[in-house]
């Protein structure tokens, strides 16, 4: 279960980030840089330990982090 909700928020930070990121390049935000660093860190966590779960329920602890991600990233840049 700890693997599973480690999985979930790995989805949701790196989507909410990457989506936050998108909308501050579109409105050519100073903060875009900022958060693309953040996005490297942890995809860069997320590489080193990504492989070590697999199966469906690991797919979809990680889709489901993802969408709830692409939902917060929208709300963060303010759609």
């Amino acid at each position: 279960m700890k693997e599973h909700a480690s999985i979930f928020f790995r989805g949701f930070l790196i989507v909410s980030l990457i989506s936050l990121n998108t909308i501050q390049l579109s409105q050519g935000r100073w903060s875009a840089p900022l958060v693309g660093f953040c996005i490297s860190v942890v995809w860069w966590m997320n590489a080193r330990s990504a492989n070590r779960v697999n199966g469906t329920p690991a797919m979809l602890c990680y889709a489901s982090g993802s969408a709830l991600g692409t939902a917060m990233g929208l709300w963060l840049g303010g759609l």
